[in-house]
Parts: C-alpha cells; sequence; structure tokens
C-alpha cells in the first residue's frame, strides 16, 4: 500500500476535484532505495495526479511556458 498527500485536489487533466474512494493516477518522484524480490520505493514529490477515467497516456504540462 502506498500513501500520498497532495496539495492540489484537483485533477491535472480535467481540473475538477478528485474524491474519496474514487479511482486515480498518481506519478510521483523518487529513488529505489532497494531492489531484492520487491523494489523499495522513496517519493520526493508528487509530479501528476488525474483521475483515473481522464488518464489518456499523456501527462498534461503544467507549466506555462511549455519547456
Amino acid at each position: 500500500m502506498m500513501e500520498a498527500r497532495l496539495g492540489v485536489i484537483t485533477c491535472d487533466k480535467c481540473g475538477l476535484p478528485m474524491k474519496e474512494r474514487k479511482p486515480v493516477l498518481v506519478m510521483a518522484e523518487g529513488d529505489i532505495m532497494e531492489s531484492d524480490d520487491e523494489l523499495t520505493f522513496q517519493g520526493s514529490c508528487v509530479r501528476y495526479a488525474c483521475h483515473l477515467d481522464c488518464w489518456d497516456g499523456v501527462e498534461e504540462d503544467a507549466r506555462q511556458d511549455g519547456r
């Protein structure tokens, strides 16, 4: 199980609020700390979060300059 706290409660794709018990997709940045039979991931930040139904395989660039 993973747990994350998001400072923004809206979907990065559609802009609508994300609600309890609804499936979401979260992309996190971090490092693999251990790699045995399982990977131990230590995340440093959430880069993207959206409703699972909104995900089309393309991350929206949240930066204004598009770079």
